[in-house]
C-alpha cells in the first residue's frame, strides 16, 4: 500500500539554507539513452569527488562523505547489480508494498572518506539515508536530490549546532528527518521513526491474531443504526453463520447498536468516525472473549434475523473464497472474493475456485479486489494466471539498468535478472487451472499495489471489465524498506514497473465506474458495483 503514514504526506520541506552551494558534483551517467521521466532533474544527486580541500563554507561535506549517484542505460552485469543483489537476499519473496531488505544490499555501497562516522549518531543517520536515496531511488520525482540533501544538513545543523557525530540518534531527530526525507515528494518514499518501523516488522510477519474472533471487517453508517459488514473471513465464524457483506448487525449480545458519538473531521477534512468505531470494537471485542454462541441480531435487505456466532482464534493469512451468486433474473454467476495477497497459499487457493467455477453452469466469474491493499508479488502473479497467463507478471527496472522479471509459465511463478540466464521458480501452483469466460473485476479506492497490478495483468489479457472506483495510486512502483540506525527505517521507490514493455499507471481507472457507497450498501443492502458486474457479464460478448 502507500505510505503508512498519512500525516505526513502533506510535509514539505522547508528547511533553512535550501540557497547554499552544494558541495558534491554532478553524477556519472552511463551509457546513451535516457534513463526515464523525472530522471534528468534529480540526477544531481550527490556524486562526490572525495577531494582533501575543504569547503570555505559551512555545507555537508565537513561532516557528510559523499555519496556518487550513477544513473545507467544499460547494466553492468560483471558487477553486483541492483537485482542481482535483491534477488539474492529476497529470492522470491518480493512483497508490493514495501519488501524489507539488508542494510547491505547496496551493490554500490560506498566507505566514507575523509570524514569520520561514529555508528549510531546523527551523522550516521543522514549519511546511511543519503546513501540509500542517492543508490536506490527511481521513482518519478523531479526533486534535485542534490539540493534536498544540503537543504536538511542546514536544518539539522540549527538544532544540532555541535559535531553531529556527538549527537545520539534519539526521538528529537524523527521530525527532521520526517521532513527530510518527505521532500523528495513520493508518496512511497518516506521515513519511518522507531514506532512505525517495528509496527512494519509486525505486519509483515502475517502472524494469527491471539484474541479470538468473530472475522468480519465493519463500518459505522451515520444513516442507519448498527454497523454494516463489508467483509468476512473465509471461514471464520462470521462466514459459517452466514454472515456476508451488506449485512446489518443491529445488536450483539442482547446490546442494542446505537451511534452515541457523532462523526467529526480530520484535519484534511475527511470523516473521522474513529471514536464511535473504537466503541463498537470494544463491544465486539467483550463479546468475543466469551467464545461461546453469542446472538447478532442481523438485517439484510429488509429482512431480519437472528444468527449465533462463536468468536475464533483466526490464522493471519485471509484466503480467498468463492461460492455462485445469482443475479436479479436469477442467472448464476461465481463471485470470487481476494482479500489479501499477503501469505502463501493464496494463488493455490485461486486457481482451486477457479477449476470449482468452471465445473458450474456459470456466466462468468466476478473477482472482487475491494480493499485489497496487495501483498506477495508472487501469489498475485500466480493468481492472475488462472485468468490471463500470457501477461501476468511484471518487470521491475532500477536505477543502474538491471530488471527484475517475474512472469507465469505453465503453472509456475519464474523471476529472473538481465543479467542472469536461469530463472529460478517463486511458487507451483499444486493444480493450474485455467478460466477462459467472462471476467468483471470489482475495484475501489482501497485496491492496491498486487491488486492494481493483477487489474492491469487481466486488462492486457483481454476478456474482462473493470469495474468500480479508480484505485489508490501505487501501481507503477515497486518500494524497498532498509534499516536506519536504531530502529529507525527508510522506505525508497527503487523500482518502475512494466508490464510487458508497456509501463504500468500508477492508478488503475475502471471500464465503469460505480461508487463504493457504504450508507446505501447499509441501507439498501444493494451491492451496486456487483449487480453492475452480473449485468456487464450478461450483455459481454
Amino acid at each position: 500500500m502507500k505510505r503508512p503514514l498519512p500525516a505526513l504526506l502533506g510535509l514539505t520541506l522547508l528547511l533553512a539554507g535550501c540557497g547554499q552551494q552544494a558541495s558534491e558534483a554532478t553524477p556519472t551517467i552511463s551509457g546513451t539513452t535516457s534513463p526515464g521521466p523525472g530522471v534528468g532533474t534529480i540526477v544531481n544527486g550527490g556524486a562526490g569527488t572525495g577531494g582533501t580541500t575543504a569547503p570555505t563554507t559551512n555545507t555537508s561535506a565537513n561532516e557528510i562523505p559523499p555519496v556518487p549517484r550513477v544513473v545507467s542505460a544499460t547494466p553492468d552485469c560483471t558487477q553486483p547489480t541492483i537485482a542481482g543483489e535483491i534477488a539474492r537476499t529476497v529470492g522470491p519473496n518480493l512483497q508490493d508494498r514495501g519488501t524489507l531488505l539488508p542494510a547491505q544490499v547496496l551493490p554500490g555501497r560506498v566507505q566514507a572518506q575523509g570524514v569520520t562516522v561514529k555508528p549510531n549518531s546523527v551523522t550516521d543517520l543522514l549519511y546511511q539515508s543519503k546513501q540509500i536515496l542517492n543508490e536506490l531511488y527511481f521513482g518519478y520525482s523531479a526533486v534535485d536530490l542534490n539540493g534536498l540533501h544540503e537543504a536538511a544538513y542546514q536544518s539539522f545543523k540549527t538544532t544540532f549546532p555541535s559535531a553531529l557525530n556527538s549527537y545520539p540518534v534519539t526521538d528529537a531527530v524523527d521530525p527532521l528527518m520526517a521532513r527530510y526525507i518527505g521532500g523528495v515528494k513520493d508518496d512511497h518514499t518516506y521515513y519511518l521513526d522507531a514506532a512505525h518501523m517495528a509496527n512494519f516488522n509486525g505486519a509483515t510477519t502475517n502472524a494469527a491474531q491471539p484474541a479470538p474472533r468473530f472475522g468480519f471487517v465493519m463500518v459505522a453508517p451515520t444513516t442507519t443504526e448498527g454497523v454494516l459488514i463489508t467483509d468476512v473471513q473465509a471461514g471464520g465464524p462470521a462466514f459459517v453463520a452466514g454472515l456476508r457483506r451488506g449485512d446489518v448487525v443491529l445488536g450483539v449480545d442482547g446490546q442494542n447498536l446505537k451511534r452515541t458519538v457523532q462523526p467529526g473531521h480530520s484535519a484534511d477534512g475527511s470523516v473521522d468516525d474513529s471514536q464511535q468505531d473504537a466503541l463498537y470494537s470494544r463491544l465486539f471485542s467483550a463479546a468475543a472473549l466469551k467464545q461461546t454462541g453469542i446472538p447478532f441480531l442481523v438485517r439484510r435487505g429488509s429482512e431480519t434475523r437472528t444468527v449465533t456466532v462463536t468468536a475464533a482464534i483466526l490464522g493471519g493469512t485471509e484466503l480467498p473464497w468463492g461460492e455462485v451468486r445469482q443475479d436479479a433474473n436469477g442467472k448464476a454467476y461465481y463471485y470470487l472474493r481476494i482479500p489479501s495477497f499477503e501469505g502463501k497459499g493464496i494463488a493455490d487457493q485461486v486457481h482451486r475456485l477457479v477449476a470449482q467455477a468452471s465445473a458450474q453452469n456459470v456466466g462468468g466469474i466476478v473477482v472482487d479486489l475491494r480493499d485489497n491493499g496487495g501483498g506477495m508479488v508472487r501469489e498475485y502473479v500466480g493468481a492472475v494466471g488462472a485468468f490471463a497467463p500470457a501477461t501476468a507478471g511484471e518487470s521491475i527496472h532500477y536505477l543502474d539498468a538491471s530488471q527484475t522479471t517475474i512472469s507465469y509459465v505453465n503453472g509456475r511463478v519464474q523471476y529472473a535478472t538481465n543479467c542472469s540466464n536461469t530463472p529460478q521458480t517463486a511458487l507451483i501452483v499444486s493444480a493450474p487451472s485455467r478460466w477462459s469466460g467472462k471476467v468483471a473485476v470489482l475495484l475501489d479506492q482501497g485496491s492496491a499495489s498486487a491488486s492494481e497490478m493483477f487489474s492491469q495483468n487481466i486488462r492486457q489479457g483481454g476478456h474482462s471489465i473493470l469495474i468500480g472506483e479508480e484505485s489508490y495510486g501505487v501501481g507503477n512502483t515497486s518500494t524497498f524498506v532498509l534499516p536506519l540506525p536504531v530502529s529507525r527505517g527508510l522506505s525508497v521507490t527503487a523500482g518502475r514497473v512494466y508490464v510487458g514493455s508497456v509501463a504500468a499507471t500508477e492508478t488503475v481507472k475502471p471500464d465503469i465506474r460505480v461508487a463504493n457507497d457504504t450508507e446505501a450498501l447499509a441501507v439498501t443492502g444493494n451491492d451496486t458495483a456487483l449487480a453492475q458486474a452480473f449485468q456487464s457479464l450478461s450483455g459481454q460478448p
